[in-house]
């Protein structure tokens, strides 16, 4: 029972996340905001991911960060104004999932040191 309860913790916490990601991208940025995104994102890459799914995960998320960041540079250099409502969001995302991936990549430099 307590292991079911656990394993809902981490996808609560992704979604959660992406609502309030969602919710303010109409505010601006604060350190109130990104502290709770970034406590999501740690929760997440804790309970949610295993070591199987370490190595997608964090393709995933860097390839997130980088498609954002080189979208956004690109469509600006092109003379196109992005809303800030949708760089916004694009930064609460970053936020949550950036925090995850730093927990996983923390947690599989420490598993290959620990093999050698």
């Amino acid at each position: 029972m307590a292991g079911e309860k656990l394993s809902l913790i981490g996808p609560a916490a992704f979604y959660i996340g992406l609502i309030i990601a969602l919710v303010t991208m109409f505010v601006g940025p604060s350190g109130w905001l990104y502290a709770v995104l970034a406590v999501l994102g740690v929760i997440v890459g804790l309970v949610n991911i295993t070591g199987k799914e370490s190595g997608p995960f964090l393709l995933a998320a860097i390839a997130f960060v980088v498609t954002c960041t080189g979208m956004a540079t690109l469509i600006a250099m092109n003379g196109v104004t992005i809303p800030n409502e949708l760089l916004r969001l694009a930064a609460n995302i970053t936020v949550l999932v950036g925090a995850g991936a730093v927990v996983i990549a923390l947690k599989a430099i420490y598993e290959m040191a620990k093999s050698q």
